[in-house]
């Protein structure tokens, strides 16, 4: 019985104290009610984003990872705007995408066949480190959904004079699977969406092509006609500044419509031309003895060119090749902006033409273009590549080619920046080149080297990396980076940063109040699961 009774006393004991610590809570959480989370609101200033409208490439399409998925989608940066212009008081509208449908997408790098595609997208391997396809792909097929309904005109692979072609759908099957007639253009189907404010993002695969191309395709300064076949071609000016005056004052068109035009970034300061590095090889004694003798006859032909006159001491010196024993040794590569030296008068047989090759090894202002780092080292039957056997041109931006190549940058922003001026404040200009020199850590020369804007060259810190949000984010495809695994996108971060300077440039121009996007829940690289797992 007094076991019973004691059991009880206890039972009551606690359930009182229960009863107590319950109440004590109870009364904390009155006293300390726990914040709640503010409605966001804003206003759209002068703007009226009811339909909002985008245009451009694959950064507008969302394409990342080097293909077009649909988690890649959803995080392009117009679909991210489009959710804060819903935002209360901002009245924005509904924003359709022509969805792909896509887990792993078609990889643009890889793929040969349009039907049957063996990748998808890449992610990042830690252990390699790189990146590796996940496999297979998806292939592009057409948009099922109502396409007189679409809000995104993004397609990638585009250029701006692609966008006024019509019958590009023809052409480019990322056009084709959304566009609403065989014959129709990019800029038809946009202008036909009526959007009361849009943003334009083209231009970038102007140059970008030329330059994913090592600078061995044509440039259509010299040859216009090119262009309309050969999608690597640097475009001709003239026919950049016609397409883009067509493409503002076809989306004014619209009454009342306004937007942002965002202009080019320098790609040169993407993962793409950065992450191979010039010098990757680390030699042992042996390789590094059978390299040297191998080289010395060139090495030799240098000098008897030297000799004959045919070239300078200066440029002999510059393409005499030698390795060391350890790391840090560069790679060979041709440079077909060499000089050509006929060394016959030095040979048994002077009658007979003998060309010196046009070899050197790289040096710190080469570009190595990133696709080389799956070659680099192999051996396809004429020895190791970027040693035995030189690099292709196709593999490395010069820099003679850099200097093309950012010479036509500026001047295709420059001509961006003057059509948005003539617009009489119904299109605000983003200069992206801001947040790209900040993140790349240039300093204010480097950036006045690359002919960017005087509010770039401010931002230009010379720090890599830039703090938001609470995160160090870097400008490649690290865990922190904001760069996608094909080393050209943004990852889904990169693309809620543009996002929010889309929005300060909205806010400024058209006097707006728009909540900036927390980039915190957006992911940065999709890591590859450890092997095994």
């Amino acid at each position: 019985m007094n076991q019973y009774r004691i059991y009880f006393l206890w039972v009551l004991l606690m359930f009182s104290a229960c009863s107590s610590e319950d109440d004590l809570i109870d009364q904390r959480k009155e006293d300390n009610p726990e914040p709640t989370t503010p409605t966001l609101t804003g206003d759209p200033g002068t703007a009226n984003f009811s339909k909002y409208v985008s245009i451009g490439n694959s950064l507008t399409a969302g394409l990342m990872d080097a293909a077009l998925y649909t988690t890649g989608q959803i995080s392009a940066f117009p679909n991210i705007l489009a959710e804060q212009f819903k935002i209360e008081g901002i009245g924005g509208g509904t924003f359709n995408q022509p969805d792909i449908a896509a887990s792993n997408g078609f990889n643009i790098s890889l793929n040969n066949d349009l039907a049957n595609p063996a990748f998808g997208r890449f992610v990042l391997d830690l252990s390699i480190p790189g990146p590796v396809a996940t496999s297979p792909g998806d292939p592009i097929t057409p948009y099922n959904g109502d396409i007189a309904q679409l809000n995104n005109f993004g397609v990638p692979g585009a250029r701006v004079i692609d966008a006024v072609f019509a019958g590009y759908g023809q052409a480019n099957p990322f056009f084709g699977r959304f566009a609403s007639s065989p014959s129709t253009s990019m800029l038809g189907d946009a202008t036909a969406a009526q959007g009361t404010f849009f943003s334009v993002w083209l231009g970038g695969n102007d140059v970008l092509g030329w330059a994913t191309s090592g600078g061995t395709a044509p440039d259509g300064e010299t040859n216009p006609d090119v262009q309309a076949t050969n999608t690597a071609t640097l475009t001709n000016i003239n026919s950049f500044t016609q397409a883009y005056t067509a493409v503002i004052n076809s989306l004014l068109s619209v009454p009342n419509a306004q937007g942002v035009a965002i202009n080019l970034p320098s790609v040169t300061l993407l993962p793409y031309f950065r992450a191979v590095r010039y010098n990757p090889f680390t030699l042992d004694q042996a390789s590094t003895s059978a390299l040297n003798a191998g080289y010395q006859e060139y090495n030799s032909g240098l000098d008897a060119a030297v000799l004959l006159g045919k070239i300078t001491a200066e440029e002999a010196a510059r393409r005499k090749i030698a390795f060391t024993e350890g790391p840090n040794n560069p790679i060979v590569m041709i440079d077909s902006a060499l000089s050509e030296a006929d060394i016959s008068a030095a040979t048994p047989a002077p009658e007979d033409t003998v060309l010196l090759p046009k070899l050197r090894q790289a040096d710190p202002t080469d570009l190595l273009l990133f696709p080389i780092a799956r070659v680099l080292g192999q051996d396809s039957g004429n020895g190791p590549y970027g040693l035995q056997q030189a690099a292709g041109d196709q593999h490395v931006l010069t820099l003679n080619e850099q200097i093309v190549l950012n010479t036509r940058l500026a001047t295709f922003n420059a001509i961006i920046a003057q059509i948005v001026a003539a617009t009489g404040g119904r299109v605000a200009l983003v200069d992206i080149n801001q947040i790209f020199a900040n993140l790349a850590g240039l300093t204010p020369a480097q950036a006045t080297q690359l002919g960017l804007s005087p509010e770039a060259i401010a931002a230009a810190d010379g720090v890599r990396g830039m703090v938001v949000d609470g995160v160090n984010l870097q400008p490649d495809f690290s865990p922190n980076g904001i760069i996608s695994t094909d080393g050209i996108h943004p990852n889904p971060k990169g693309h809620a940063l543009i996002a929010n300077e889309v929005i300060k440039v909205i806010e400024s121009a058209f006097d707006a109040d728009i909540p900036l996007v927390d980039t915190t829940p957006f992911r940065t690289v999709i890591v590859a699961a450890p092997s095994g797992q």
